[in-house]
């Protein structure tokens, strides 16, 4: 598979209403639509409707923005998504994070950070059946509102990363 997704890049001239919008603000504040958005784009609804909900989920809430980071960077290290850990990757360094630490998160030594990795690992692996210690140190070191927002980072990034890995949506070269 080349660099090029699956799937057609809806382009600037192409896209329309909200979408147009959309994309202008982006721009505006990054330079340029990342191909996961030209790529979703083909459906307008749903990129509004994600680009929502990540916004909801990565902005400003009840957990601190870096650890919302380190959750997404080890659910894409997990998924093996490439697209998405190179953005987590560049995210984590704006806080300030050498490379060797991002290569440790799952070995931190902050407790709560720990437990949070733990849950990650368990929620993106089997979700179906968490180990009732992995969620009772949750309940110990997040409140409900935490929780909430910690599992929602997790569904948006394995939902992002099985988007991006099956339509061949891959970091520029």
């Amino acid at each position: 598979m080349g660099n090029e997704p699956l799937v057609h890049l809806v382009t600037d001239d192409e896209v329309k209403g909200k979408a147009k919008d959309l994309f202008e603000q982006i721009k505006k504040t990054t330079g340029k639509v990342p191909k996961w958005m030209r790529v979703m784009a083909n459906r307008e609804e749903i990129m509004l409707g994600f680009f929502s909900l990540f916004q909801a989920t990565m902005g400003k809430g009840k957990v601190e923005r870096l650890l919302k980071w380190k959750v997404a960077y080890q659910i894409s290290e997990l998924n093996k998504c490439e697209f998405c850990v190179s953005v987590a990757k560049i995210q984590l360094k704006n806080f300030g994070l050498s490379e060797e630490e991002i290569s440790k998160i799952c070995t931190l030594e902050n407790e709560k950070e720990v437990t949070a990795m733990k849950y990650t690992i368990a929620s993106t692996c089997h979700a179906y059946n968490i180990d009732e210690v992995v969620f009772g140190k949750m309940k110990n070191n997040f409140s409900d509102e935490q929780i909430v927002e910690i599992t929602s980072v997790i569904g948006l990034f394995n939902f992002i990363n099985r988007f991006n890995d099956s339509l061949g949506v891959l970091p520029d070269a």
